[in-house]
């Protein structure tokens, strides 16, 4: 009798070592981002790249016997409603690890409450460079924009031979941060940055800045905002007779960019993170392919870096088990872990070491790269 007291006293406490976020067999895990409004185009897809690599993960058997539950919340892009989101994951879901999808001011918000609770917070897409700063429990696969910008710059100025830039860029963290290194990196070169103006998110109507711009006649005009307010901006500068290269971040790659813009986008010039679908790699070719089949689309490389973020949890979860800092540590000794978008190595910062960036232009109402078009 006592020996089977003991017995299931040890089998109990070993049930509750195994860590937070369990119950029934399952794992947890939060995820937030823009699943309408402005942005829900990038929170579409980040969430059809998790569902794709959970539903891999759980058919296989889960993690260890675990199968992974994702609760997912609605943020639209405003980090009020991600903080909130947060709270109500940590605090009512006890979940250990939380995705945010998308928006660097989201997660620039969320990071403080995710490191107090310590719980970790991690991003497929976010590239504000201060996240790289944000805490010990913060972690990313994107590049950060500190890169990013330097990339425009140098393409801008190089390339396209441009020497006078304007900045038209939204104002949250997102735009602020890749405005001000295209900034930076742009007059390193020797460029002049002759106008720089901010609008706020949901802003519609850019006639009077355009009409401003115009009279300064640049050579190339950086948009560093995302794709529904850079839809506009170039609908609204065709109709005012603005000619000049327009040219912008990953927050502009999106079909909206191009369908909202009622063919004003073409000849813009967009970058994105690196990412093949065309790959040969077996790893890349069996992602594309379960995408297709499931969602009746082709996958982009936002859905790709959902899909890495679920893996690579996976892999964090299975290397220390399924409390927070288990996590923690787990994901800082992971290097070189291959996935569908490359290689994932984390550094001292839980940043992910070098990634290219690929140039697309809108030709013939669609994006192609920018090489192929020449």
């Amino acid at each position: 009798m006592i020996r089977a007291t003991l017995t299931a006293m040890m089998i109990g406490l070993a049930l509750l070592s195994f860590g937070c976020g369990r119950e029934r067999g399952e794992i947890k895990i939060g995820w937030i981002g823009p699943l309408t409004g402005d942005a829900a185009y990038y929170g579409e897809m980040v969430k059809k790249g998790t569902e794709l690599a959970v539903e891999e993960i759980n058919e296989a058997g889960g993690i260890k016997g675990l199968r992974i539950k994702v609760i997912y919340e609605d943020d639209q892009l405003d980090p009020k409603k991600g903080t909130l989101a947060l709270q109500k994951l940590i605090t009512v879901d006890k979940v250990p690890v939380v995705i945010q999808a998308a928006g660097s001011s989201v997660m620039l918000a969320n990071a403080p409450i995710a490191e107090r609770n310590k719980v970790v917070l991690i991003s497929p897409t976010c590239s504000n460079d201060k996240i790289k700063y944000a805490g010990d429990y913060i972690f990313r696969i994107w590049p950060s924009d500190a890169y990013q910008g330097k990339v425009i710059a140098e393409f801008a100025y190089n390339e396209l031979g441009k020497r006078r830039a304007a900045v038209l860029y939204i104002n949250n963290d997102y735009g602020v941060g890749l405005k001000d290194e295209f900034v930076k990196n742009f007059k390193r070169l020797g460029g002049e940055v002759v106008f720089v103006e901010g609008f706020a998110q949901g802003e519609s109507d850019f006639r009077t800045i355009l009409t401003k711009l115009k009279g300064l006649n640049p050579d190339i005009v950086f948009l560093s905002s995302l794709y529904k307010e850079s839809a506009l901006i170039l609908k609204q500068a065709k109709e005012l007779g603005l000619e000049t290269q327009f040219i912008g971040g990953d927050g502009n790659f999106a079909p909206e960019l191009i369908e909202l813009s009622g063919g004003a986008a073409e000849g813009t010039i967009v970058t994105n993170m690196h990412w093949d679908p065309n790959s040969s790699d077996p790893i890349v070719r069996n992602f594309v392919r379960k995408f297709r089949e499931k969602y009746n689309q082709d996958p982009e490389v936002y859905a790709a870096a959902g899909y890495d973020c679920i893996k690579v949890l996976a892999r964090a979860i299975e290397m220390g088990g399924t409390t927070s800092d288990g996590i923690k540590e787990a994901l800082y000794k992971i290097k070189h872990f291959k996935g569908v978008t490359g290689d994932i190595t984390f550094d001292e910062y839980g940043e992910i070491m070098f990634k290219e960036y690929d140039k697309f232009i809108v030709k013939g109402g669609k994006f192609v790269p920018y090489e192929a078009s020449r």
